[in-house]
């Protein structure tokens, strides 16, 4: 990613699973916003199915657009769900390829890949959709973070 508006220097990725009574949520950590979506749909990834040992992937062009980061986020979530959804498959990972910010908004492009359920790519949870409920996105002086639930 060239250009990668915001990124700090020196700062690790993590992502967690959070509890909540209805939903799912997780936090996630990145130097950058770009790192910040791949770590939230890392997450995803792992709340929705065991994709540690997928095999025959398939990828996905994906462009998602809106006014704010915390609004990408949720636009960004939602289509890997969708696709995931339309798909019938698990969401293995997604990259992000551009990101641009302007006055006008933001647009994320990227790739995201999908593994077929089999004996190796079991479901876990049935993750039905991103909501705005708590969503936060926010630079800290230790890089990019954010906190998202899921309809589940």
């Amino acid at each position: 990613m060239d250009g990668t508006p915001g990124q700090v220097e020196g700062v690790q990725r993590w992502h967690a699973a959070v509890a909540h009574t209805a939903d799912v949520g997780v936090r996630a950590t990145a130097p950058d916003p770009g790192g910040l979506l791949e770590e939230a749909a890392t997450a995803l990834a792992e709340l929705s199915a065991d994709v540690s040992h997928a095999k025959h992937l398939r990828a996905q062009e994906i462009e998602v657009r809106a006014d704010d980061l915390a609004a990408l986020t949720f636009a960004w979530l939602n289509e890997l769900v969708g696709l995931a959804d339309a798909l019938g498959e698990a969401l293995v990972e997604a990259r992000v390829e551009r990101l641009d910010a302007s006055p006008d908004g933001w647009l994320a492009r990227g790739k995201a890949t999908f593994a077929a359920y089999d004996a190796q790519v079991q479901p876990r949870q049935q993750v039905k959709a991103a909501t705005f409920h708590r969503l936060k996105v926010a630079r800290q002086p230790d890089g990019w973070n954010l906190e998202a639930y899921f309809d589940v």
